[in-house]
């Protein structure tokens, strides 16, 4: 529920009170690395990392308008340790009040290790990688005995990279 009143802010700020929403969902602006290759574009070092610092503010300003008890969704289009669980570590850290949550359905990967996540952390994530595409290669015949539940998850696993954290915010920081 969102709250009736707004607030100017002089420095450009978000227009909401702190703690005005139960949900947020952060679909950050990303390096989109998990894209389809688009051959009539290429990115810069300078572009690809100057995602991260922006999506660290975006973040932050989301903190500040959850509710205790409130839900903050991360994703990004891209399978960058530095856009996704670095991003989720260092949440983790600057936001004590922060705490990951179990996601439903969970269909993806676990997180990728070298971010000083736990592996209990990694596990909360969801990474859908195509380098975990296993149809590839595959006899499409072999497939005709297989359980609808190993189909789907082969299915889901032939994608573009993407990336959800999910997070609940414990108390007011």
């Amino acid at each position: 529920a969102l709250s009736v009143e707004k607030r100017e802010d002089e420095q450009g700020g978000p227009p909401f009170l702190p703690e005005s929403f139960d949900r947020i969902l952060l679909d950050a602006p990303c390096s989109g690395m998990g894209q389809r290759p688009n051959m009539a574009y290429s990115s810069t070092l300078k572009e690809v990392t100057s995602y991260q610092p922006l999506q660290r503010k975006l973040f932050t300003v989301a903190v500040k308008l959850l509710k205790p008890g409130g839900v903050i969704v991360y994703s990004t289009c891209t399978i960058t340790l530095s856009e996704n669980e670095e991003q989720v570590a260092w949440a983790l850290k600057t936001f004590p009040c922060l705490q990951l949550q179990p996601q439903e359905p969970h269909i993806g990967g676990e997180g990728m290790r070298g971010a000083g996540l736990s592996l209990d952390q990694l596990k909360l994530l969801q990474r859908f990688d195509p380098s975990a595409a296993t149809l590839q290669g595959m006899d499409m015949n072999s497939l005709q005995d297989s359980r609808e539940d190993d189909l789907i998850s082969l299915a889901n696993k032939d994608c573009i990279g993407f990336f959800i954290a999910k997070f609940i915010k414990l108390k007011s920081k």
